[in-house]
């Protein structure tokens, strides 16, 4: 009885572990198994790379082109400011609701976009004329 009891126990704490173990196929053919943690990781790395190859898509629709090292300045320093001018009219339009708190947090975010925007500009026009 007590070695039945042992292995319904021992038989339980496999199914009811909280690690999840799932097989995957890898490109070789071999099934390797993979924890539910790893293929959460595995997920968001996929989600990323998709959304950066979108970016880069409709960026290279567009023309704009970030792979030049020295051009992708010129490109930071617009979508810089052009946030910045962006968040700004936001936080105006936050102020006129009363909320002082979102106004202080996105004008905060507008404040850092016109920085970054205005060091990708001097960055920018020293890589050009130097």
């Amino acid at each position: 009885m007590r070695l039945l009891t042992f292995l319904v126990l021992f038989a339980g704490s496999f199914l009811l572990s909280g690690t999840t173990q799932l097989q995957a196929a890898t490109h070789s053919g071999i099934i390797t198994t993979v924890s539910a943690e790893q293929m959460k990781i595995n997920k968001k790395a996929f989600t990323m790379q998709r959304t950066e190859a979108k970016a880069t898509h409709l960026f290279s629709k567009s023309g704009i082109d970030l792979q030049d090292p020295v051009n992708k300045w010129m490109w930071f320093w617009i979508l810089g400011w052009g946030a910045g001018l962006v968040l700004s009219i936001i936080a105006a339009a936050t102020i006129s609701t009363g909320s002082i708190g979102s106004f202080g947090l996105i004008w905060g975010l507008a404040t850092l976009a016109y920085l970054f925007g205005t060091i990708s500009l001097i960055v920018w026009l020293v890589k050009k004329f130097s």
